[in-house]
Order: C-alpha cells, then sequence, then structure tokens
C-alpha cells in the first residue's frame, strides 16, 4: 500500500514522473497491467478540496492522477480492499493507508464526537474513523481549529502524533501512515513498519512561472523506495509547505 501527497505553488498538472516508478512513456493510452488497484485521491482546485474514489487499472490509475491540473494532491494507492482512505472536512484533506485493525475504543470515541463531526460522517470504515479521530483531537485541543483559516504546523503533527501513538502502540508494530492538509501546508507522518521519503524541486524559468514542486511517498511495509528520494527519520514527520520553501521535519512528540 503506498501514499502519495504532492505540493506545487504553481497549479499545473502533475507530474506523472511524480506520481509512478514506471509512468507510461508518451501520449499513448497505457496498456492494461492487469492489476486492480483501490486509488482514492483528494485534490484542490481553485480552492476547493475535493476527493473522489474507485478501483481502476494499475496503470490508467497513475496516467489519471498525471493529466489531473492541481496545486495540491493526496493519493492513497493499493490492492482493495486495502485499509485506506481519502477524506474531507471543509478545508482539510486527509489521507491514511497501513493495518487499521477494529478498535472498540474508537468506534466508542465516535459516539463522543461533536456534533458537526458526527454529521460529517459518510460510514464506519477505519480510515473514516481514524481521520475523525484526528478531527476530534483538534477540537479537544481548541474548537477554532476545525474553522481556522491556518493552522501551526506544529498543531497539525501534534495530533497526528497522538492519533498515530493510538492506532500503533508498539513502534515496530504494523504501519500507518498519514497526511494532513490545511490551505497550502501538508504534514505527512507514520509509525510502525513504514517508510517515509520525499523529494522537491523547481521548474521553469524567470520571467515566466516557476513550479516549487515536493513529492511525499509513503510505503507500509518494507517496500523499497528510489534512492533518488530523501529519507525521513523514524520519530520525525515531513512538513511542507510552498511559501516555506524547502520542507522541514518536526518531531513527533
Amino acid at each position: 500500500m503506498r501514499l502519495r501527497g504532492l505540493l506545487q505553488r504553481v497549479p499545473g498538472v502533475v507530474p506523472a514522473a511524480a506520481l509512478s516508478d514506471a509512468p507510461p512513456a508518451g501520449d499513448e493510452p497505457p496498456a492494461p497491467s492487469g492489476k486492480t488497484v483501490q486509488l482514492d485521491q483528494g485534490f484542490v482546485i481553485g480552492g476547493e478540496p475535493l476527493v473522489q474514489r474507485g478501483s481502476q487499472d494499475e496503470l490508467v490509475a497513475y496516467r489519471a492522477l498525471g493529466n489531473l491540473r492541481t496545486d495540491q494532491l493526496l493519493a492513497a494507492i493499493g490492492a482493495p480492499p486495502p485499509s485506506q482512505g481519502v477524506f474531507r472536512y471543509r478545508q482539510f484533506l486527509f489521507a491514511v493507508s497501513g493495518q487499521l485493525s477494529p478498535i472498540e475504543s474508537r468506534a466508542q470515541h465516535t459516539a463522543d464526537l461533536p456534533l458537526q463531526l458526527r454529521d460529517n460522517l459518510r460510514g464506519r470504515s477505519e480510515a473514516e474513523l481514524f481521520f475523525h479521530q484526528v478531527l476530534s483531537h483538534l477540537h479537544d485541543a481548541d474548537p477554532a481549529y476545525l474553522t481556522a483559516g491556518e493552522l501551526s504546523p506544529e498543531v497539525s503533527v501534534a495530533v497526528l502524533a497522538k492519533a498515530l501513538r493510538q492506532a500503533v502502540p508498539d513502534e515496530q508494530g504494523a504501519g500507518v501512515v498519514a497526511a494532513l492538509s490545511h490551505g497550502d501546508q501538508l504534514v505527512v507522518a507514520r509509525r510502525g513498519l513504514s517508510t517515509l521519503r520525499y523529494h522537491s524541486h523547481s521548474e521553469g524559468s524567470s520571467p515566466g512561472p516557476i513550479t516549487h514542486l515536493t513529492l511525499a511517498v509513503a510505503t507500509v511495509g518494507d517496500e523499497s523506495l528510489g534512492a533518488e528520494l530523501t529519507a525521513v527519520p523514524e520519530g520525525q514527520a515531513l512538513v511542507i509547505s510552498p511559501r516555506k520553501g524547502r520542507p522541514t521535519l518536526i518531531a513527533l512528540t
């Protein structure tokens, strides 16, 4: 299972090379791979977060992502039925992938959610309940965080860290990775047996627009990632914000 997050300062077509390890070349339609994947994607168009879900051929899915015009993308890709999901609440986009086994306390916790969060529930999947746990942690810290125009990266990292500790009590347990987007800020964190890497680069030249793009790729389990990507150490969260230049790391405390 794999989770990908991408932010670029200038909206445009998402580079296919940033999404697939082996993207189809040229303008020819991709030949079906014969492998069906679950593709959940969240993206931002005109400042509005949107979510799409579905199953399709793996190469076709990557080509569809490569043709998407957006300045922010979260994509959870896995073999169905995956323990993954991409969700939206107001200006928040959230993606999670990993071994989210049923936890009675998590289901019980939803009964105590603030009314506006309970109304946002569309199902009872473990991934969706996990997202609402994160939102509940934000509400517990300060109800204003749910409607704030901006969030500090420290706040986002803190709520992700708390939810991940609850989901994976043992650091060597089954891996879970999660990404929380708010405005132009994206925070990606992991716990357990998983990998998180990233790559940043700029495209274009003055006087034309320059696209600043950062790609984060997280995998659950021991799947290897390309050597060209920079590894995020265990116990650290990756914070991406185009306004602040290069990505930064914050400790998961």
